[in-house]
């Protein structure tokens, strides 16, 4: 028989591990909504400009929130806590969340690879107000995914 060693991980890491995750899912509702924003103002109608090959809220979550935690787990690896080096590792993960979208979906290259460095960009600033204001956390990181699956 196998036997399991029993992991008593301390709360505190359990706790940190949650913050995390309510944190990024945070970010990519503020990005979301940010985004959103930003094409209603350009006259999208439809939420998607011409060319771009799936919607706006799948973008994000499929496409942005792991290119950030990748992002994140460099950071980490790397040991920085300076805000440069971080933007500037966010914005290759972003271009290269782009890349990803447009080589599965389909779509111009540079178009997809430079929305998504922008787009990454935006997250991460939507990732620190989201670690400055934790009151908003619970707002963005549960209610605006459940927005896209009942609008979308």
């Amino acid at each position: 028989m196998i036997q399991h060693k029993d992991y008593n991980l301390p709360s505190s890491v359990r706790l940190n591990a949650g913050m995390y995750a309510l944190t990024k899912l945070a970010a990519a509702g503020l990005t979301f909504i940010l985004v959103s924003l930003f094409l209603l103002l350009h006259g999208y109608e439809d939420g998607i400009p011409a060319g771009w090959p799936v919607s706006v809220p799948y973008a994000i979550y499929a496409y942005s929130l792991p290119a950030a935690i990748v992002a994140d787990a460099l950071l980490r690896l790397f040991r920085s806590t300076s805000l440069s080096p971080a933007l500037a590792l966010y914005a290759v993960a972003g271009y290269g969340a782009g890349l990803w979208l447009a080589s599965e979906q389909g779509g111009d290259a540079l178009a997809s690879g430079l929305t998504g460095l922008a787009v990454l960009l935006v997250f991460r600033l939507a990732q620190i107000a989201g670690e400055r204001y934790p009151l908003l956390l619970p707002l963005f990181a549960l209610f605006i995914p459940l927005l896209c699956l009942v609008v979308v």
